[in-house]
Parts: structure tokens; C-alpha cells; sequence
């Protein structure tokens, strides 16, 4: 079961803590540093919940133009800053990039950056949950 929880410490946090309390938990937050502070609380309620931080994904790390180039448009650096207050790893950093639009949905390819970034990341965290 895989939830996508509001960042912060709201009433939706506390509820899944007590009724999945062997639940282990991914922070996600962009680079920025508002960002990252909003989603340290998470991390925050996850250690106070006794619930595993498998890790952080960094999303929207950069948009990389097609020479290469590497732009970072929320700074650098939140989810180093992130993972080091939780004392776990960044597990990802997610580029922007442009999904394939087919019939109506967004989706990535799946050998696309992206798409084998998102294939990784999900065998990394089944590894991290089954330890």
C-alpha cells in the first residue's frame, strides 16, 4: 500500500500512524530550503511515530537542457539538508521533464530518464522495506 501524504504533521499523519503503525515512510521535498523545512516535519512525526524513513526523493532537482546543461530552478541542495536531519539518504532526485501525453494521461515513458529513475527507486525502497 502506497500513500501520498500532505507534507507536515497534520491529522491525516497522526491517523495513518495509528491505524498502520508498522508503516515505513519516503520524505519528498523539491531543493528548496521552505521545502525541505515543510517536509523535515514529516520526518520529525515519522522518528516520534517509531515509523522506518526508508529515505528521501528530491523532486524537481533540475531541468537539464539537451547540451547537458544542468538548471537548478528551486537552488540545491534541500534534500542533502533533508536526509542529514533524518539521518537516512536521498534515494532520488527527479529532473523536470515532459511526460508522454496518450489517451489523456501523464506518464513517462518507462525507458525515458525518468521512467527508469522511477523503476530504480521502486526496487531501491521494496530492497529498503524488505531489510
Amino acid at each position: 500500500l502506497l500513500l501520498d501524504l500532505p507534507p507536515g504533521t497534520g491529522d491525516v499523519a497522526i491517523d495513518v500512524a495509528a491505524m498502520i503503525p508498522q508503516a515505513k515512510e519516503v520524505i519528498v521535498t523539491t531543493p528548496h530550503n521552505v521545502a525541505s523545512h515543510v517536509a523535515s516535519r514529516a520526518g520529525v512525526m515519522a522518528r516520534h511515530t517509531k515509523h522506518d524513513i526508508l529515505g528521501v526523493i528530491e523532486n524537481m532537482a533540475y531541468y537539464e537542457e539537451s547540451d547537458g546543461t544542468r538548471n537548478y530552478l528551486f537552488g540545491r541542495g534541500g534534500g542533502e539538508r533533508l536526509a542529514e536531519r533524518l539521518q537516512t539518504d536521498v534515494i532520488a532526485r527527479v529532473p523536470f521533464a515532459s511526460p508522454v501525453q496518450a489517451a489523456g494521461t501523464s506518464v513517462y515513458d518507462e525507458d525515458s530518464l525518468v521512467g527508469e529513475l522511477f523503476r530504480s527507486l521502486a526496487e531501491d525502497v521494496l530492497y529498503k522495506d524488505a531489510q
